[in-house]
This record gives structure tokens, sequence and C-alpha cells, in this order.
């Protein structure tokens, strides 16, 4: 009887370890925090179109955590098309490009937010829908 339960545990130990192994894209810490940026810049453009600059601005600092803690992720396309080496490097740095990129481009949204330069902001956040496409186009996955 112990020996049937404890070889049922271990096997089970190793299918959930199998399971957990192969994670999906929309498990990742990464996936999470493109969820959250989505919802901020969904509520940060309500902001903007309401004249709440203000909240705007707070909203967009927020962003700019998200995308500092994205830094540190690895894209699930790169896991899911088995990138290694130098080929893994170099998409790796392409990808932390777009995130600093698209940092420096939302510093310039909140200044222009900050001092309530329309023209600015809506240069920004035109900028930040181009950063958007690029970053989706070259790093987001199929699942």
């Amino acid at each position: 009887m112990k020996k049937g339960l404890l070889a049922a545990t271990i096997v089970s130990i190793s299918c959930s370890s199998a399971v957990f192994a192969n994670q999906a894209c929309d498990e990742t810490v990464l996936h999470g925090y493109m969820g959250n940026i989505k919802d901020e810049m969904q509520a940060m453009s309500s902001d903007v179109k309401s004249g709440d600059n203000e909240a705007a601005a707070q909203r967009v600092n927020t962003l700019i955590t998200y995308f500092e803690k994205s830094r540190a992720e690895t894209p699930f396309k790169f896991t899911s098309e088995n990138l290694q080496g130098n080929e893994l490097a170099q998409q790796q740095e392409k990808y932390t490009k777009v995130v600093d990129d698209t940092i420096v481009i939302l510093k310039n949204l909140e200044n222009a937010l900050q001092t309530d330069n329309a023209t600015d902001v809506r240069k920004w956040l035109g900028e930040v829908g181009g950063q958007r496409k690029i970053g989706h186009g070259a790093f987001k996955a199929n699942c």
C-alpha cells in the first residue's frame, strides 16, 4: 500500500513538473506586465480625453515602472523558437532597445502632460503606438 502511494506520488510530481515546464505564452511574467500595460494605457487614454493630464501623467509613471520590470524578462517567442547563443543574445538586445526606447518616449509624454502641451501629447502618444507595433511585430509569439 505504501509503495503504491509512493509510486503514485512520484508519478504525479513528475507529470506536474512537466506541465509547469511547458509554460504557455499567456502564463509568463512578461505577459502579465503587458496586460497591466494595456490596462494602464486604456486608462491613460481616457484621462487624456477627459482633460485630466495630471492623472494621465501618473499613469505614464506607472507604465514606465512596468516597462522597467519588463526589460528583465525574456519574450516567450524566444523560448518557443528555441533561440540560443548568438541569435538569442541579438534578439534580447533588440528587445531591450525597444523597451528602452519606449521608456524614453513615455518620459517625453509625461513631460508633455505635465506642461499641458497638447501638440506634444498627441505626438508622443503616436510614438507610443509606433513602439507597440514594433514590439508586437518582432517579439510577440503566435499562441
